[in-house]
């Protein structure tokens, strides 16, 4: 599945913050709500996993700032 290390690379953290954004996109869909939760479950997860290695995702498509922002 993955190389385990020390640090996550930024990439990784890329990748899962892309994810993230993708989940927005069942917001318009049907689920059952057992589907639902568990989709909510595994999208805070990997949004756990940016936030842990000191990241933000910015959700706003309409401004062209990175994917990531460095919490300071």
């Amino acid at each position: 599945m993955s190389n385990l290390a020390d640090k996550t690379d930024y990439k990784a953290l890329s990748i899962l913050a892309r994810m993230v954004k993708e989940f927005d996109r069942l917001h318009y869909l049907d689920m059952t709500a057992s589907d639902d939760w568990d989709a909510r479950q595994a999208c805070n997860l990997m949004e756990g996993i940016v936030q842990a290695n000191g990241y933000k995702i910015n959700y706003n498509p309409n401004i062209k700032k990175p994917l990531l922002k460095h919490r300071s």
